[in-house]
């Protein structure tokens, strides 16, 4: 497993902001929840 910066993590939550739920799903599928 990666390890997520908090630059990661800002940068995306203001990526889920411009998209839809479903894209915030398969993010957190992709990083293993």
């Amino acid at each position: 497993m990666l390890n997520v910066t908090e630059l990661a993590i800002k940068n995306l939550k203001a990526y889920l902001e411009q998209n839809n739920i479903d894209s915030a799903i398969r993010i957190a599928l992709m990083q293993g929840g």
